[in-house]
């Protein structure tokens, strides 16, 4: 059928079900039944006819292209599957999709979760980066003006009994979609407490790759919904949306068989029956190479542009904790209480800096020192026993706590963090150095020195990930970028800096007979040295 004839069905059904209970009550029933129902019969979407002019678009009937009925039976399956006990479960309750930029993955979601929220009484949570990205009133980019769009377009017999569609009305506020029943839609933007606020039939986090507190988040919804639906574009092997991603193979851990948890979805613009070569050519006319692979190309490793860190190690090695060393603890606190305090746990001998482990503590309700200062007995069992309980060897007291040059001037209160940690017996060694580009350039400069356990694959990402922001493409800026961009991977990049940069002023050295590890270290060229 065409889009006009289409819409003539459409339009004589409902005519015959406008006042004909019978009639709306049989439809409803096949919807319930059947969401491909839904979607072919009664659902619409804007879209624009003309790809390529940019016209108006203009409502469509949302009958889903082939890839997309995928997608549409393997979501409503896996939450439908988190429905049941975990003892009856026997398929996936999570999915995850990696795709092209433009391919309405986010339209069937929030399509989906209207669904689910009309006709089986579910409850949903919506999460973006950003509070524009997920309800921006007016703007159909956002997630709720996609959900509202869909609704507006229903007959009001279709919708929950008393359910007022007004814009700001008790049932239609921002960020919340409900129903006089209690079932709703809610939607956060992507802060470190987003899922935390009640239980869901499902969770949606859409562009999850760029979301800052996306490992926060997805520990916080696995204790608040069986499903969890995963949706972005890559940009690196990096963040929690790639180690998701490699959860959705069975894998051998261990020597033990571990069976894939979440179904993996993968949407290619090729796959997109209205986008040709022709198309293809037109989007990318004015597009980098990393622009490309981002958006179209779904290709984890071009799409980094700007490193910080070219050089850091992509491979793990074994490192074990020796008493006989010092041990380093090198903190970047959340001075504000929103950012995670990041801690690095090394060790150094004549050859390597090892990193044995590296953790990032959301559960602080302030910053790191205040806790330390307030919870003095505390804190040292929390991170003895909770944060490294398999290291329960480690002589804390007589460990050198590394941090930031400014810990000894911000202010926290009437005291500062420095004097915080004194008060539970630790010293801080605070780096001189506090120009953030030469700390930068010092931690280049050691970057073969480093090792790290395979227990800090977080840490590693980071550090691979960081990067500096990009100049816009039609920007005639030549203008050099010096500081990089402060997001999820600034954790635990900001505290090697200071450990690194530490370690280059303090260069005091173990006792160690000289080894065959001496041989083994890499040779580079025209690199300035690093001593410690």
């Amino acid at each position: 059928m065409t889009t006009k004839e289409i819409l003539i069905s459409r339009a004589n059904l409902l005519t015959k079900a406008r006042d004909n209970k019978e009639i709306q009550q049989g439809i409803i029933a096949l919807c319930k039944k059947d969401i491909l129902y839904f979607f072919d019969e009664r659902l619409y979407t804007y879209k624009n006819d003309n790809l390529f002019t940019g016209d108006e678009p203009t409502a469509m009937p949302f009958i889903p292209f082939d890839f997309q009925r995928e997608l549409i039976t393997e979501v409503r399956s896996s939450i439908m599957n988190g429905t049941l006990p975990s003892a009856e479960r026997d398929d996936f309750t999570n999915v995850f999709v990696e795709k092209s930029r433009q391919m309405w993955v986010s339209w069937v979601i929030m399509a989906i979760y209207v669904y689910g929220w009309i006709f089986h009484n579910h409850k949903y949570v919506v999460i973006s980066q950003k509070a524009k990205d997920v309800d921006d009133l007016g703007n159909m980019k956002s997630l709720f003006e996609k959900a509202r769009f869909m609704i507006d377009n229903l007959p009001e017999w279709m919708l929950p009994v008393g359910f007022d569609r007004k814009r700001k009305s008790e049932n239609n506020k921002s960020m919340s979609i409900n129903s006089p029943a209690g079932w709703s839609i809610t939607g956060e933007s992507a802060n470190p407490n987003a899922g935390r606020s009640g239980t869901f039939n499902s969770a949606f986090m859409d562009e999850m790759w760029f979301m800052e507190n996306a490992k926060a988040i997805h520990t916080a919804l696995g204790s608040a919904t069986p499903s969890i639906i995963y949706n972005s574009t890559p940009n690196g092997e990096g963040n929690e949306f790639f180690r998701v991603k490699k959860t959705t193979v069975d894998r051998i851990v261990n020597g033990e068989f571990i069976k894939q948890q979440t179904k993996w979805l993968r949407y290619h613009w090729s796959e997109h029956p209205l986008y040709d070569q022709k198309w293809y050519e037109w989007k990318t006319q004015n597009m980098s190479r990393e622009s490309i692979a981002q958006e179209l190309e779904i290709d984890y490793n071009t799409a980094i542009v700007g490193r910080v860190y070219t050089d850091f190690p992509k491979e793990s090695s074994p490192v074990t904790y020796d008493p006989e060393k010092p041990l380093y603890i090198a903190i970047d606190n959340s001075h504000w209480g929103t950012d995670p305090n990041a801690v690095i746990i090394a060790q150094k001998d004549w050859v390597y800096l090892n990193i044995i482990d590296a953790v990032e503590i959301y559960e602080w309700p302030e910053n790191c020192a205040r806790f330390m200062s307030t919870h003095p007995t505390t804190i040292l069992w929390y991170v003895q026993e909770k944060f490294l309980e398999r290291y329960k060897n480690y002589n804390w007291r007589k460990g050198v706590f590394v941090s930031d040059p400014y810990d000894t001037e911000v202010a926290m209160g009437n005291s500062t963090i420095e004097a915080d940690y004194k008060k539970v017996w630790i010293n801080l060694s605070i780096p001189k150095n506090r120009n953030k580009e030469e700390q930068i350039l010092k931690t280049r400069n050691a970057m073969y020195k480093i090792r790290y356990n395979d227990n800090c694959e977080d840490f590693a990402s980071a550090i691979m990930n960081a990067k500096y922001p990009k100049t816009k493409e039609w920007s005639e800026s030549t203008s050099k970028k010096t500081k990089p961009i402060h997001d999820w991977t600034s954790h635990y990049r900001t505290a090697l800096e200071y450990l690194i940069t530490y370690l280059d002023e303090n260069p005091h050295f173990e006792k160690k007979e000289k080894s065959t590890q001496l041989t083994d270290r890499p040779v580079y060229e025209r690199r300035k040295p690093i001593y410690w």
